[in-house]
């Protein structure tokens, strides 16, 4: 990397996603572009309220749902010299799992694997089907609890086709609270990853769960502003709708 660039602002933001051979054209034609960028990559690369590690997770989260391969081994390599546990990256893959399906969750497997070495599968899985209690009702209690409510796309899928909404359920309840991620940090997890994919009302639902979970306005801004150097400055206007939106909870 040394030697690719030549600015302040270049080398800050080759901190942030390693040697980029587009960057140091960039801060020739367009330096103080490079330095705005440096300045929301100085957020990311330093603690501030959430730690670097935390911020290298989420960024590694956006860069799989981006199937940018090279950027998400980058960022959990990060988070792992940053002393991310294992454990937590791995709970990360599963909220990314139900949060935007099978291909970013292999590619972040994948880059866990290269950063903390392969995973040990010594211990066989056990089938436990019948402890995992799930039907119509018990759903409706669960978002009843969660959002104070049953949304209405709750309520479709559980008229409709019931058992799709036990396995929604199931997966929700896994991923978002019984993951060794904790609760607070899997749901700005997954509002960096809505702000990164422009989506202002997946933000909100997270960062009221962030809230209710302890974290501060700050952190989800934090939390939100990661996705800006890879979906844009387009990024923030739904990161914000959100947080804004969210602020009923924190008035309650």
């Amino acid at each position: 990397m040394a030697g690719t660039v030549s600015t302040s602002g270049g080398r800050r933001t080759a901190e942030l996603v390693g040697d980029a051979p587009w960057l140091s054209r960039l801060e020739v034609s367009t330096p103080k572009f490079v330095e705005g960028l440096a300045r929301v990559a100085d957020v990311i690369t330093t603690d501030g309220t959430l730690p670097v590690g935390l911020k290298a997770l989420f960024a590694a989260a956006i860069c799989a749902v981006k199937r940018d391969e090279a950027l998400v081994d980058h960022f959990l390599a990060v988070a792992a010299k940053a002393g991310v546990a294992r454990e937590h990256a791995e709970g990360a893959s599963v909220g990314l799992l139900i949060s935007r399906g099978i291909t970013p969750h292999q590619l972040f497997v994948a880059a866990t694997d290269a950063a903390y070495g392969p995973a040990d599968h010594a211990a066989a899985a056990t089938d436990a089907t019948d402890s995992f209690d799930a039907d119509v009702p018990g759903a409706y209690a669960y978002f009843e609890r969660y959002f104070g409510f049953v949304p209405d796309y709750v309520e479709l899928l559980g008229d409709r086709v019931g058992a799709g909404l036990e396995g929604y359920f199931l997966m929700r309840e896994s991923s978002l609270g019984e993951t060794p991620l904790p609760a607070m940090d899997m749901e700005l997890l997954l509002c960096a990853v809505n702000a990164a994919e422009y989506q202002p009302r997946f933000v909100a639902i997270h960062s009221r769960g962030a809230r209710r979970a302890g974290a501060t306005e700050e952190q989800l801004v934090e939390a939100t502003l990661v996705a800006m150097p890879f979906a844009g400055v387009a990024s923030w206007l739904p990161a914000a709708q959100g947080v804004i939106d969210s602020r009923d909870v924190a008035d309650s």
